[in-house]
């Protein structure tokens, strides 16, 4: 017992750096993402089921400037200029509009995702060729996402995410073809509502 408490005091202080050195390069991507804006870029993403069956997939563009955004899939798509988020789903014809501050509404954001588990959850960085994953495990203050794992290419972009939910597979995000410094009119971040005449619009505010 006490050489295991040794052992344990020994690599606290490695345990502390690794997890500083992860959040040290998840700040630096956050930043530099943020001083591109407004980006585009394609997105692609994967349901899988607690079994790692594929369930769902869709695929699209995503502009994001801040805290606005528009993601333009098949089967969903997805407006928010920084109050309000619409997302439109096809399958049911529908458009649900949310609080721009909402978890539901935020959580379609990259950035908001790389912000909000940095903090709450237990960081770690490896190297993957020359890919560098960060991954973010729940701390205990997160019931429904045990963990997130975060891959940035080779010039620091992120590429993949992978959000784990407890007892309910993942989802897991694909971004290529990244371009930074576009210039986008505001309208790119709002629903254009009469372009759905046939949808039922349902206000969850």
């Amino acid at each position: 017992m006490r050489k295991t408490v040794i052992l344990l005091l020994l690599l606290l202080p490695a345990m502390a750096f690794a997890q500083s050195a992860a959040v040290e390069f998840l700040d630096k991507a956050f930043a530099e993402m943020k001083a591109d804006a407004a980006v585009q870029m394609d997105y692609s993403s994967t349901v899988y089921d607690e079994n790692g069956k594929a369930v769902q997939t869709d695929k699209g563009v995503m502009r994001l400037d801040g805290n606005r955004y528009s993601l333009l899939m098949d089967e969903m798509k997805v407006w928010c200029n920084g109050k309000v988020q619409w997302s439109y789903m096809s399958s049911v014809n529908e458009i649900y509009i949310t609080d721009a501050d909402s978890d539901e509404a935020q959580n379609m954001s990259p950035l908001y995702i790389m912000e909000k588990f940095r903090d709450g959850f237990d960081a770690s960085m490896e190297k993957k060729g020359s890919a560098t994953d960060i991954v973010l495990e729940s701390a205990g203050g997160d019931d429904n996402i045990n963990k997130v794992l975060l891959r940035f290419g080779n010039g620091g972009r992120l590429e993949l995410m992978c959000i784990y939910m407890a007892g309910q597979g993942r989802i897991e995000v694909l971004l290529d073809e990244y371009t930074a410094h576009c210039s986008f009119p505001d309208s790119v971040y709002e629903c254009p509502v009469e372009d759905f005449p046939s949808a039922e619009v349902v206000d969850m505010r």
